[in-house]
């Protein structure tokens, strides 16, 4: 079974949205790439997940969150989302130092990430 591991916001202004979640809960920002903001939503003791906030890669992607799921083989796990009726929305992006990640969407559109971490 593989498990939700990261979240993003994608939204068209991104330091507004992390500033939002971090009035509203206390989460921290670490700027990232670019428009690329983590966010830090507890200490790693604490249950749950970190997240960011980033504009969308396509700007016809509307202002949503979306979850990554972490997979072990990520040209596999692309085949089973097209065999299933999924499909691509980017192609696998490079992470350096962390690994890589490819935009998917299921039958119905809803975004999702994947990521396989490098070991």
């Amino acid at each position: 079974m593989y498990r939700v591991v990261h979240f993003e916001l994608l939204s068209r202004h991104p330091e507004r949205t992390a500033a939002f979640y971090g009035e509203v809960f206390g989460w921290k920002t670490v700027r990232g790439t670019g428009d690329y903001l983590r966010l830090i939503t507890g200490c790693d003791e604490d249950k749950g997940i970190n997240g960011a906030t980033v504009r969308p890669l396509n700007e016809r992607l509307p202002a949503q969150a979306v979850n990554t799921v972490q997979v072990p083989d990520l040209e596999q796990s692309v085949a089973t989302v097209c065999e299933h009726g999924g499909r691509t929305l980017s192609d696998i992006i490079d992470l350096p130092g962390t690994g890589r990640f490819v935009y998917c969407a299921d039958p119905e559109g809803i975004p999702f990430g994947m990521i396989e971490y490098a070991t």
